[in-house]
């Protein structure tokens, strides 16, 4: 019986960064795969591919099993829901099509049971804090500009996109070394208060008290953190380093991980306790 609903973010198919890009993309299809038969909908975060630009009449090469799993999962009836993030905002109608899915370029409510979600993948909350930030989201989304990008050849755009995505996460691992940034790969030392998407978040249910839980992707950190009222922020990690999700069951809102890469089942999770 389908009861579940499952979310994830940040898988960042085909990134450089990955040792091993089709493992991933193989490890993540075989998680779909063990997770089919109790899901009723699943929630793609954002980032889920380190780049995609949809041509009008061509998509990028790769990640069939993926894609494959998805259409096997839309044609048995999971209602599929892909956030654009800010490695792949450029989603048109390709996966409504081809999938059946449901593609968001922003923030996201719903309500199942008694409890109201609110999803985002981050990037739109983080424009607020720079301008910078602001810039490159309304450059990225800026429809004049995506037309003379799509203009130019995919053998320069594609190396270009992977290149400057690589660089990217390198300055970021940088700054995270020296102690400047709280980033991807470890939560020990961050000032979890200050945080944007959880100071954003905050200020969004001082106006918006129904929302119950607060879901994003976006900054590669893996956090539960309790409000008053049994409310709760969840920053979803990765399957960089985490390989991470949050499943709801319609009672319970957990925040999971695989342990064991070769053998997803259920005795392959770890539920991260509130």
């Amino acid at each position: 019986m389908r009861t579940k609903i499952y979310f994830l973010s940040d898988v960042h198919m085909g990134s450089q960064y990955h040792a091993d890009s089709m493992a991933v993309e193989r490890k993540l299809v075989r998680w779909l795969s063990s997770i089919s038969a109790e899901a009723k909908a699943i929630y793609f975060l954002g980032d889920m591919f380190d780049y995609w630009f949809e041509y009008k009449y061509v998509v990028p090469r790769g990640f069939v099993r993926f894609l494959g799993q998805c259409a096997m999962m839309a044609d048995d009836g999971v209602e599929l829901h892909f956030l654009a993030g800010n490695h792949d905002p450029w989603m048109t109608d390709y996966f409504e099509k081809e999938l059946g899915a449901q593609v968001h370029h922003t923030a996201i409510e719903f309500t199942d049971g008694n409890k109201r979600f609110r999803l985002s993948h981050g990037d739109s909350e983080y424009r607020c804090q720079k301008k910078r930030n602001d810039l490159i989201y309304r450059i990225f989304r800026n429809p004049i500009l995506r037309k003379l990008y799509a203009a130019i050849h995919p053998r320069w755009t594609v190396g270009l996109a992977y290149g400057l995505s690589l660089h990217s996460r390198r300055k970021g691992l940088e700054k995270q070394t020296e102690g400047r940034v709280p980033h991807a790969y470890h939560n020990d030392y961050f000032d979890l208060e200050n945080e944007w998407l959880v100071v954003q978040a905050k200020a969004y249910l001082e106006k918006h008290p129904e929302i119950d839980f607060f879901m994003f992707g976006h900054r590669h950190l893996l956090v539960d953190l309790a409000l008053p009222e049994q409310k709760r922020i969840l920053l979803l990690g990765d399957w960089i380093r985490y390989d991470s999700w949050a499943e709801w069951d319609g009672h319970t809102l957990s925040l999971c991980t695989l342990s064991d890469f070769d053998d997803v089942s259920e005795s392959g999770r770890s539920a991260i306790a509130p």
